[in-house]
């Protein structure tokens, strides 16, 4: 925490670099699914529903 400035941004951004840069994009796409469904979940939310 108070160490040199660049070596908590280093350590903070390395994994997410390493990911991009090897190319797998696996993660993301599972990350990137889960958000659309949560995002399809959540509209059906605010859908109002017609009343029988």
């Amino acid at each position: 925490m108070y160490g040199k400035l660049g070596t908590t941004a280093v350590a903070a951004g390395a994994p997410a670099g390493v990911l991009a840069y090897t190319g797998l994009p696996l993660l993301w796409l599972v990350v990137s699914a889960m958000t659309l469904i949560a995002a399809g979940f959540a509209l059906l939310r605010l859908v109002p529903r017609a009343e029988r």
